[in-house]
């Protein structure tokens, strides 16, 4: 027996998502397969709207930090200071890149989340903030995971590094371009230390908001629909509009929009209303 397998299989036991799984499963006599497709369904209807602060799911933390809109040099104790809720511990893709990376792995793919996450909502953590508060770790070792991100093209948007974050895309953009330039999910899982799970769901999510900035949504409609960050839409069609554009990507552009939830709910509506 593997006995770090057997660790990874103990803690993804005991997750919200796998408890919901197991209730159905022996509750109603239902099929893996069917369990999961209620789960998948169950979260999009009754998970709570993850942009809104006042919401804290299992996983997730209140922190505080520095306003955005605050000038780079300014004194801290003056800066104005805005709360964000961060993803803390993503259950089962946080244990996953545990299982096959190991804990820097883990930590630093947290580092970007949770960075990224509170500048969605306005707000710039300091490197204290991360090292101390949340991964209770050395800043040294935040500042280190900080230029091993850089050198996988990832810039974390900390308080310090204010005057980098215009140029710079996330994590997660960073993995849907990987995927439009053809490279699989196990090439773009050891490139980026992130579990399969989270990739596929970036692409998906990147599927949605081609798909609705095609048909001319607004971009804070999209974000709406989407569930995710005006930031994250804006860098979403930046790709979308650079890669369609090109011959050599606009057919996998379209394998991805073509897979989009928005895009086979609307094809559904087509077929029922010509039946």
């Amino acid at each position: 027996m593997n006995p770090v397998r057997s660790e990874s299989e103990r803690l993804n036991e005991k997750t919200i998502d796998q408890m919901f799984v197991n209730m159905v499963e022996y509750g109603y006599e239902c099929p893996p397969f069917v369990s999961n497709a209620i789960l998948k369904t169950a979260k999009t209807v009754f998970v709570p709207d993850q942009s809104n602060p006042n919401t804290i799911n299992v996983g997730q933390m209140k922190i505080l930090g520095v306003a955005k809109s605050e000038p780079a040099g300014k004194p801290l104790s003056k800066c104005m200071m805005k709360t964000a809720v961060v993803m803390l511990d993503a259950g089962s893709e946080d244990e996953e890149i545990r299982s096959k990376y190991g804990l820097a792995a883990l930590r630093q793919a947290r580092l970007s989340r949770i960075a990224n996450e509170a500048l969605d909502q306005g707000v710039l953590l300091t490197q204290e903030d991360v090292a101390y508060k949340l991964l209770n770790c050395s800043v040294r070792t935040v500042r280190r995971d900080i230029k091993a991100l850089a050198q996988r093209g990832i810039v974390v948007p900390t308080r310090g590094q204010q005057k980098d974050i215009g140029p710079g895309i996330s994590h997660r953009t960073k993995i849907v371009r990987l995927y439009i330039c053809r490279k699989t999910y196990t090439e773009i899982e050891r490139t980026m230390k992130h579990s399969q799970t989270a990739i596929k769901r970036y692409v998906q999510t990147f599927g949605r908001v081609a798909y609705l900035t095609r048909i001319g949504t607004p971009t804070n409609d999209v974000a709406f629909l989407v569930q995710i960050s005006d930031r994250l839409v804006r860098e979403y069609q930046e790709l979308y509009h650079l890669y369609n554009e090109d011959p050599a990507y606009r057919e996998r552009i379209e394998e991805i929009v073509e897979s989009a939830e928005f895009c086979q709910a609307d094809k559904r509506g087509a077929r029922g209303a010509t039946q």
